[in-house]
């Protein structure tokens, strides 16, 4: 399984952090506060920061250079836009030298938005943990809910993941093999040609795993099965008559039924994510331990 282990090497690797926001507080300037603990922890991380400024940051894989432009180099960038009275995290899959170079691909994808959340306003914990040496990240935000099984509810889910090639996979230019994926079922990889030979920029694709695809999966397990819990890969598919080949399972991403606690271990250096009934459970890599703040 692609991505699992814990621990930090010396020159950078992984690390993370978990933040809890009282009901009520966190708003746009709070948005925008996170968006600096964000990019301390991909500096953290070993990132190359190729745009760094306090309402963006474009990041790169260590190692990697604002020339490289590259199917298998995972490419980042993650901006604040203030919307007033919310603020809102915008997260890229980029192919090219950065996300504002007019060059560039790049799909887009709204992680987090202040308003998504519910009223009156619950205690929100968000976690967030990246890999410099491997290439992804990932943001999870959780809300308090008295009225669900959990306790709990999702809000935020976003994750920059990458696909595992197949042997069929190794051409080059039929779409980038790293996106935006969130957890109801979408995955936004930074390019992509369709049928007619056009290159599109933010093609969209629903994701599949032996549950189920996209929106229609919720994790649900038939109370008479033998089997208390599962964790299997999720898998990005052909959608909108994009000519890409089925990629292989996501290094980073586990689908998990609904037997699963919030931040359980499913398998060693992973952590659970669970919330509502209808939010669908899943498994992301993590650090061995994230900073409280």
């Amino acid at each position: 399984m692609a991505g699992a282990g814990s621990g930090t090497t010396p020159t950078g690797g992984r690390v993370g952090f978990k933040k809890t926001y009282p009901a009520g507080s966190f708003d746009s300037a709070a948005v925008q506060a996170l968006l600096a603990l964000i990019k301390t922890t991909l500096s953290s991380a070993g990132f190359n920061l190729l745009v760094d400024r306090a309402d963006a940051v474009d990041f790169i894989r260590m190692g990697s250079h604002a020339a490289t432009a590259h199917d298998d180099i995972p490419h980042w960038a993650i901006g604040f836009v203030d919307g007033g009275s919310v603020g809102l995290l915008q997260a890229y899959a980029v192919y090219g030298p950065n996300f504002e170079d007019p060059t560039a691909k790049y799909s887009i994808r709204t992680i987090l938005n202040s308003g998504w959340l519910s009223y009156p306003p619950q205690d929100l914990t968000i976690h967030f943990a990246c890999d410099g040496v491997e290439g992804w990240w990932w943001l999870n935000g959780t809300e308090i809910n008295a009225n669900s099984v959990s306790g709990h509810e999702m809000r935020f889910a976003g994750a920059g993941v990458t696909s595992r090639r197949f042997a069929s996979d190794y051409h080059q230019g039929l779409a980038s093999r790293y996106g935006v994926w969130n957890a109801w079922g979408d995955w936004y990889p930074a390019y992509g040609i369709n049928n007619t030979g056009t290159i599109l920029n933010g093609p969209w694709m629903t994701t599949w795993s032996p549950l189920g695809q996209g929106w229609a999966f919720n994790g649900k397990r038939h109370p008479g099965s033998p089997i208390p819990k599962m964790a299997v890969p999720l898998f990005p598919s052909r959608d909108g008559a994009l000519s890409v080949s089925l990629f292989g399972e996501f290094n980073e991403v586990l689908a998990l039924t609904d037997g699963y606690a919030l931040e359980e271990v499913p398998v060693p250096g992973w952590i659970a994510f669970t919330g509502n009934e209808s939010d669908p459970p899943y498994a992301v890599p993590a650090p061995a331990q994230f900073d409280v703040l």
